[in-house]
């Protein structure tokens, strides 16, 4: 299902964030009375009235030339993005204070964008300040809705109106697989994805970052409709100067969580750094099928052995995702680029495989009798049965006497030694434990 997105804007110290808070129904956004709370974007996943929505809560808006601090400008500009991004603005208001001149630059603003806006006047909590709504006529941007974010009062009625017009059944376009291209800036993300592609989908340039959002683009592979998602490259928090590449950082963030398997590519002529082992911890931690490329590989002095001396240290730098498949490619030459979507394919039908009870059992037999758990904080360890519960990642779930009494090594073992034994071409294997 492809979600609308709604962003709540205003300017700082009108309630965004409670607002936000009361949505999604629970304490997210950090609230207090000090203007300006909000630094970034803070985005989460909703429903009302069975229709779910991407709901995001942004920094308040100041309108440039007022004299302005550069950080406070970038806040702005991040928030003016999510604008651009949104399906429905959701305009907050103070209705204590009533209409004021950075309300009205807002809303100019907001016309200009043509965006569906939803107009909410907050603070109103007594019956008798309704009538203040009727001064947010001159804003020019329709009925607005009175409501106080703190109380609850008339955010259903709100929340009706945002979703209005949402398609109830709002289906994304089928594909077999989606793979989301990842890596740091200019570690040659698009080059690749123009090669996969066969045509210029992506701009491709030597300047770190040009790739400002994400890429869809669907091919056909051996019958199989392939979704690839070129993203902009994930800066540390401390590189990231401008508000547009904060912005890239979360759209790249999203692009992971929505694919089935991430392609990591690393730029061989550089060697592995520590942007590298963060965006593998985080392939690592969600679970997704990974394949690792070594770009730039042109550009490296080779001998007999270099290539699996690179892994190697590789694997010792970013010690996350050692089961990954890997190639060594230019995309400048296109030198041994053309298995990468097999192996790609690949990993996906492995994050596919179920394991059948019985023989699972015939294999943890087989791998307990060879190393039995031994004795840890203060008991043995016992496994009654296990048996997979998921895939897409495989998950699997042992019913045990007592979990504390098995140490996390030990679990490494078992691990390791379902791997050996069926493979899971790419993906992280879960082994999980309950009480039996």
């Amino acid at each position: 299902m492809s979600l609308r997105t709604v962003a709540i804007v205003g300017r700082p110290n009108v309630g965004k964030s409670t607002l936000f808070n009361r949505i999604i129904g629970q304490r997210r956004s950090v609230v207090h009375e000090t203007p300006g709370v909000t630094r970034d974007r803070i985005t989460e996943t909703t429903d009302w009235s069975g229709h779910p929505f991407i709901l995001l809560d942004t920094g308040g808006i100041i309108p440039f030339g007022e004299g302005v601090s550069v950080f406070d400008a970038a806040v702005t500009e991040i928030a003016r993005l999510a604008i651009d991004d949104a399906d429905v603005v959701l305009f907050l208001v103070d209705g204590k204070v009533g209409p004021m001149a950075w309300d009205e630059s807002i809303a100019r603003d907001l016309r200009k964008a043509g965006k569906a806006v939803v107009l909410c006047v907050n603070k109103l909590e007594k019956a008798s300040e309704q009538m203040l709504v009727h001064d947010f006529y001159s804003l020019g941007l329709g009925e607005p809705v009175a409501i106080s974010a703190l109380h609850g009062y008339g955010v259903g009625d709100l929340l009706d109106e945002v979703v209005d017009g949402f398609p109830r059944d709002e289906i994304d376009e089928p594909c077999d697989c989606k793979v989301a291209i990842l890596g740091r800036p200019n570690v040659g993300k698009s080059s690749l994805l123009n090669i996969l592609t066969g045509e210029n989908s992506a701009l491709v340039s030597e300047i770190p970052g040009t790739t400002r959002d994400s890429v869809h683009t669907d091919i056909t592979w051996h019958g199989k409709t392939i979704r690839l998602i070129d993203t902009a490259g994930l800066r540390r928090k401390s590189k990231v100067t401008e508000a547009v590449e904060v912005f890239s950082n979360m759209r790249t963030i999203r692009a992971l969580d929505q694919c089935d398997v991430a392609i990591f590519m690393v730029d061989a002529s550089d060697g592995s750094v520590n942007q590298d082992a963060k965006i593998a911890g985080m392939i690592h931690d969600q679970g997704k099928g990974v394949v690792v490329i070594f770009n730039k590989w042109d550009l490296v002095k080779k001998d007999t052995n270099t290539h699996l001396e690179h892994w190697e240290e590789f694997c010792r730098d970013v010690p996350f995702v050692p089961y990954a498949p890997w190639f060594m490619t230019s995309a400048l030459t296109k030198q041994r680029t053309g298995r990468i979507m097999e192996k790609v394919w690949e990993v996906h039908e492995s994050r596919q495989k179920r394991v059948p009870t019985s023989e699972l059992n015939n294999i943890m037999e087989r791998i307990t009798s060879f190393q039995m758990p031994r004795a840890h904080a203060g008991g043995l360890g016992k496994i009654y049965y296990t048996t997979q519960v998921e895939t897409a990642p495989p998950v699997f779930l042992m019913s045990v006497n007592e979990p504390k009494f098995f140490a996390r090594n030990y679990l490494r073992f078992i691990n390791n030694q379902l791997r050996k034994e069926y493979t899971f071409t790419g993906n992280r294997i879960f082994v999980k434990m309950k009480k039996h």
